[in-house]
């Protein structure tokens, strides 16, 4: 009890406190952060799962899209339109560095929906690639839902050959290509007809947890490593005397000559 009313043992309290509660709070953190990638990869599998539907069953017209649309395998009809193809660039796949060829698809009520018909590796980032030709006439394509995205830089480098982008901002797209696309594109998966040459599907998301919940757990360690150092440093200052040391000295107390 004398350590703990001591100067040094104040101190050595608040510090093990404060460094106890931030560690609970970030193992806190770093555990809803776990949670929140569970819950979304439960999502996704869920999506990833349900059978296939025609895109209008998913895409209400002029109303939002419902929860859990996206990651949903579609069945969307139409025409390619070549001349208002573009490349996704920084998207490797399984660690190659290569291009994803987004094409619009244009429905027969006008409507376009960009479709991702796959992946061209190339040996390094900004190689010129011959993008292959869609299949011509009407096609079939069955693909995953993929919703807008929105970053620093999105529009389409026209620098590039062929012309990229960084982001699929699909309505900043929508204006750049003169097209009037949907507010969702599609990774292609299969297609009837078939395109005249081969490009490689984009894979399915790999879903993982993430390194949270072995952080959590360290936060957690660390703040028991707190109280425990805490308890350790006290009970040994407590045996040598060292609290003594801190006390203010009685000045009615003899003193020898």
């Amino acid at each position: 009890m004398a350590f703990l009313l001591s100067r040094r043992g104040l101190t050595l309290a608040t510090i093990a406190v404060v460094l106890t509660v931030a560690c609970v709070l970030l193992g806190l953190w770093q555990m809803d952060r776990y949670e929140l990638r569970q819950d979304r990869n439960s999502a996704v599998t869920t999506a990833l799962d349900a059978p296939s539907v025609p895109l209008s069953d998913v895409l209400p017209a002029g109303g939002p899209l419902p929860d859990g649309a996206e990651w949903r395998t579609v069945v969307v009809e139409g025409r390619y339109d070549p001349s208002a193809q573009v490349t996704l660039r920084l998207r490797p796949v399984d660690g190659q560095a290569g291009l994803q060829v987004l094409t619009p698809l244009v429905q027969p009520d006008g409507t376009a929906v960009l479709v991702d018909r796959g992946f061209l590796p190339t040996q390094q980032a900004g190689q010129q690639v011959d993008v292959p030709e869609p299949a011509s006439g009407t096609v079939e394509v069955t693909g995953r839902l993929r919703l807008s995205e929105t970053g620093r830089g999105s529009g389409i480098d026209v620098d590039s050959q062929p012309p990229s982008i960084r982001f699929v901002d699909l309505e900043s797209l929508g204006g750049e290509l003169g097209l009037d696309l949907a507010p969702v594109w599609v990774e292609r998966l299969t297609q009837t007809p078939p395109d005249p040459g081969e490009i490689a599907p984009i894979p399915a998301p790999t879903l993982s947890a993430g390194p949270s919940l072995i952080y959590s757990i360290q936060w957690f360690l660390f703040g028991v490593i707190a109280v425990v150092g805490f308890v350790v440093l006290a009970r040994r200052d407590s045996r040598s005397g060292t609290a003594d040391t801190d006390e203010v000295p009685d000045p009615a107390a003899p003193t020898s000559a």
